[in-house]
């Protein structure tokens, strides 16, 4: 996991606010390709959908207990899931979404304190985030 972390701790911090709104508009198309993949991923879907919200409402002033570091980092998770040729390619078959599974693992457990205030608020199970 030290290489997951490393990626995070180099990615995350080049989040700039505007890259935050970019990543906003984009969620619809992410949101497309994961429902729409051969074999769809419902351990992707739920902590997709759920790391979404909270960006989306960060980005609109609704999430005010979200510090900025933390809007980065999921940002950075929901970057990493567009790519599709990252750590490990997302076209090879049964593993190329195991990196991006991690990615977001490790977002929810380095700030769950207040991911998991939110979770509970919006009505997702905790439990159900967790993708490994």
């Amino acid at each position: 996991m030290r290489i997951i972390e490393e990626l995070i701790a180099s990615g995350a911090p080049e989040v700039t606010p505007e890259g935050i709104d970019r990543t906003v508009r984009t969620l619809p198309q992410l949101r497309a390709k994961f429902a729409n993949l051969e074999e769809p991923r419902i351990d992707l879907l739920v902590p997709l959908d759920f790391l979404s919200q909270v960006l989306e409402d960060f980005s609109a002033g609704l999430c005010r207990d979200l510090s900025y570091h933390a809007a980065a980092d999921i940002a950075f998770a929901l970057q990493y899931l567009e790519k599709e040729t990252d750590l490990i390619p997302d076209s090879i078959p049964d593993v190329g979404l195991a990196d991006d599974a991690a990615v977001c693992n490790r977002i929810l457990a380095k700030h769950s304190g207040i991911l998991k205030e939110y979770a509970l608020s919006r009505g997702f199970q905790w439990e159900d985030l967790q993708t490994l």
